[in-house]
């Protein structure tokens, strides 16, 4: 009887889905532990900043494509999923939202490339930012979330970023490359994108969007990309702050600490992920059972999110200095500080996906973020121009802690938890 328990829960979907995202994370941590170090040594610290700065401006666009549909359009299939027509008609909405939203990602890129004095010396940077970001906006990952499919995308994207680490090591030889790097990373996302969409369209019928269901969608989508949107505040788009506050050079430290610490993070994304569909379909049917699968996702999670910081800030030094070399050494209390966003991040990212957003909380949620991001931005403004990279790293970390206890006393009043 228990070993065919056993076996029906690693059998089941929700499991399949979560060890393809574990596998494909451990990946995504392992291969920058190989491409930075390369990257931070061959671009040197000045350019290897300009393209950490470029890399953070292309995920605060992508913040803006992506538009909250990843939490929206998966909670509208998943109660869907069975009617293949209306199925057709939410992706066809999603689709030609999208569709505006990249008319807008063109002109603020433009505007960047305009104002800011990197982008300006470098057009190339910017230009293959926003194809970073266009790639990464129209991918379909939130109808694959919604069947509970999510392995398939898992895969892809495993396969792509080794074939982005490979890329990385043939083309970028000197610090003239830096545009280089960023194109390659863009190639293959785009690549991700063309094979994610040819899959979801071999499923659903294809409808050519129209302009009043494309605004429908981001009418009903509002709430949650004010959220994502502030959120990218202390997360894609510190690194954009920082350079505009203080030098490349940074940057570069405050994302070597970033960039081993994000992969962390997402470490506690895919149970989480996996989970998510499941709640939604539940919820309605039987809500004990909901509940129950919600407290799993949250203990597992902030478990994995307290073991994997402590590990982290205790083995910085030796991360920092094996990896990047002496001149990063600005980089070790960055990554200790940052360290304590695992399990912060994974108690907060589970209140909102397991609590807050399958009973339809997206208000509170949003409340939490653009607080959250007034914090941080406040901050920065303080602490960056004084302390640097660190200075940013104490900003972040401040503010998810405030997002999290935010959650927490929301649904403690509302007597979720």
């Amino acid at each position: 009887m228990a070993l065919s328990r056993i076996h029906r829960m690693f059998s089941s979907r929700i499991a399949q889905n979560a060890a393809a995202l574990y596998a494909v994370q451990v990946l995504s941590y392992i291969l920058p532990l190989i491409s930075l170090p390369y990257l931070a040594r061959v671009l040197e610290p000045h350019n290897f900043g300009l393209v950490a700065f470029a890399q953070s401006f292309a995920n605060w666009l992508a913040v803006l494509g992506e538009y909250g549909f990843n939490y929206s359009a998966t909670r509208s299939i998943a109660r869907l999923r069975d009617r293949k027509e209306a199925v057709a008609g939410i992706v066809m909405s999603i689709m030609g939202a999208k569709l505006l939203l990249v008319v807008g990602m063109i002109l603020i890129t433009f505007l960047a490339w305009l104002t800011i004095e990197s982008f300006r010396n470098q057009a190339a940077l910017a230009f293959w930012a926003l194809m970073i970001a266009v790639a990464a906006a129209l991918s379909p990952l939130w109808y694959f979330q919604a069947i509970e499919r999510t392995w398939v995308v898992a895969i892809l994207e495993g396969f792509i970023r080794l074939g982005h680490l490979i890329g990385i090591f043939i083309f970028v030889r000197s610090p003239e490359d830096t545009w280089i790097a960023l194109a390659v990373q863009a190639m293959a996302y785009s690549l991700a994108t063309a094979i994610e969409l040819w899959l979801m369209y071999r499923e659903i019928p294809f409808k050519v969007p129209n302009l009043s269901m494309s605004w429908v969608a981001l009418r009903v989508s509002w709430s949650l990309f004010l959220a994502r949107a502030s959120d990218s505040f202390y997360t894609s788009a510190n690194g954009v702050i920082l350079g505009l506050l203080t030098s490349p050079i940074q940057v570069g430290f405050f994302e070597n600490g970033n960039r081993l610490v994000r992969p962390g993070l997402s470490i506690l994304w895919p149970l989480a992920q996996a989970i998510y569909p499941r709640i939604n379909h539940l919820i309605k049917r039987d809500a004990d059972a909901a509940m129950r699968l919600s407290r799993l996702a949250l203990w597992a999670t902030v478990g994995i999110g307290l073991i994997g910081g402590v590990l982290l800030a205790a083995l910085a030094p030796i991360l920092v200095m094996l990896l990047f070399g002496e001149q990063y050494k600005a980089s070790i209390p960055v990554l200790q500080v940052m360290a304590l966003l695992l399990p912060i991040v994974g108690f907060g990212y589970s209140l909102s996906m397991q609590y807050m957003f399958p009973r339809q909380m997206d208000r509170e949620v949003m409340y939490s973020v653009f607080s959250a991001s007034v914090l941080n931005l406040v901050l920065a403004l303080i602490l960056a121009p004084r302390m640097g990279a660190l200075g940013m790293a104490i900003a972040v970390v401040s503010a998810e802690a405030w997002a999290a206890g935010f959650r927490f006393v929301v649904l403690k009043l509302r007597k979720i938890l």
